[in-house]
Order: C-alpha cells, then structure tokens, then sequence
C-alpha cells in the first residue's frame, strides 16, 4: 500500500507540473501537438531537478516532522527528570563503559583524551554566560573536549564557542536527537509531551490554506480557469490564475510542513 500511495503521489506531482506548463505552451504556440511536446519535455526537466533538490536537502536534512516533535518531547521530558544525568551516564557509557558520573556532568577519559559531557536541562537559552561557566569545570578536568546538550542556543552562543580556542560541540534538543539518541540507539523515555497554544499566526494561516486536502478543490478551479482561457479573449489573466491554483496545489499536496494535524492538548503524561 505504501509503495501504490508513493507511484500515486509521482503521477499526481509530474500531472500538475505537465499541466501549468502546458497552460502557458499553449497560450504562446498555436500547435497543439507542439505544446504538448514542449510540455512534456519541460516536465521531465522539471521533475529530475525537484527530485535531485530535494534529495540533496534531504540528505542535509535535520529532522522529519515527527522526530522533531519526539526531541521536544525528549527534551521536556529530561528537563523535568530529577535523573536526567543518570540517562546521560549510562548514554556515555556506550561509547566509553569507564564514563563517570559526577554532579553535574559526565567524564570520559581515553588514553589520549578527556571528553567531559555536559547535560544543560533548562528551558532558558544557553547563553555565553552559561558557556563560560561550564568551561571552568571543563578546565578543572582538564578535558581537551567540550560537548554541552541543551534546548536552545543563544543568538551568538555558537559562534562565541568558536572563538574560545578549545573543541566545543554545542547540540540543542534537536541535534541531540540526531547526533547522540539516535546514533547510539539508546532513547530518553517520553514522560510528558506538550504542544504550544499560540493565536492564529501566519504558519497556521498557511497550514489551513495548504492542507492537503484542499489539493482538489485548488486542482479543479485551475482546469476551470484553463477551459475558460478557450473561449475568453483576453485569456492572459485566467492563465496566471490558473498557474496559481495549480502551485498551491502542489504545496498542498506535497509540503508535509503544512500537513500537521492540529490536536488541542496542551500538557499529557
């Protein structure tokens, strides 16, 4: 079912790219099997290079919609945990079974190296200030090493960390996610999850706009729109429209950015 939903989706996306170039190929040439060529040519382009762009962005990727939810959730979860170094203690350990676990932070000594691992579970922002400090404890250890987990960075934290001259990684609730849950295989435990009530803003205006299911609905008003350029002279205004329609179907069918389903729960165990 999986596999019918993604040749489903290619036939609808290469459809709608064939259709609005064929909508302006057909305003400029008079023949018709001319326009369809052109068109289907241009289509062909067109979809190799998306499939290219968004492969190469894929691969550049931070994380899909669902894993960024699960990272806030793994952060929350961890901030609000009165035991939140030990998940970190037995997380270091996977990678070096002789981590120590000290008051606040984690040790990892090599034969050739100290890397000290530093949970900062608070909902501020980690801030220069707080770099600093925690490098004090990191000169005590003498660790050549700096990692700092945390929810969010200050505006100029990361590049302040690079200008100090000492191997500093910085990883907030998402890069956390990627660089040490998932590729250690070893997950905090989701004790609660929480999702913002915000007004109205413009992301939820264009979720609402561009949700999926309005791809129909944009889809059959832009062939309307293009029959009606057969017949109307001044059919210029009824092909930009047309194009219109056709591009936010597009978004609405294929950005799953705008494909969240709204829930109303605001705090749960």
């Amino acid at each position: 079912m999986k596999y019918v939903s993604l040749i489903l989706s290619s036939i609808l996306r290469i459809f709608l790219i064939f259709f609005l170039t064929f909508i302006w190929t057909r305003y400029f040439l008079k023949e018709l099997w001319l326009s369809l060529f052109i068109s289907a040519v241009v289509t062909i382009v067109l979809d190799v290079s998306i499939r290219f762009l968004l492969r190469k962005k894929s691969n550049k990727n931070n994380l899909k919609l669902k894993e960024k939810e699960e990272a806030e959730n793994m952060f929350l979860s961890l901030a609000t945990s009165a035991n939140y170094l030990t998940f970190f203690h037995e997380l270091a350990k996977k990678e070096n079974p002789s981590a120590e676990k000290k008051d606040k932070y984690i040790l990892l000594k090599n034969s050739d190296r100290t890397v000290l691992l530093y949970p900062f579970m608070s909902m501020n922002e980690l801030s220069k200030d707080d770099i600093a400090k925690i490098l004090i404890s990191s000169q005590k250890q003498k660790a050549n090493k700096l990692v700092i987990v945390c929810g969010e960075l200050a505006k100029d934290t990361f590049a302040f960390s690079k200008s100090l001259g000492k191997e500093i990684l910085l990883l907030d609730k998402f890069s956390a996610y990627s660089e040490l849950y998932k590729f250690y295989g070893f997950f905090p435990e989701i004790s609660l999850t929480y999702q913002k009530n915000k007004k109205l803003a413009l992301k939820e205006l264009f979720a609402f706009s561009f949700n999926k299911s309005r791809t129909k609905g944009y889809f059959l008003s832009a062939i309307i729109l293009f029959i009606s350029t057969l017949f109307i002279r001044m059919n210029i205004y009824y092909c930009i429209m047309a194009s219109l329609l056709i591009v936010f179907a597009l978004i609405s069918y294929f950005n799953p950015y705008f494909n969240v389903k709204q829930n109303k729960v605001v705090l749960r165990n």
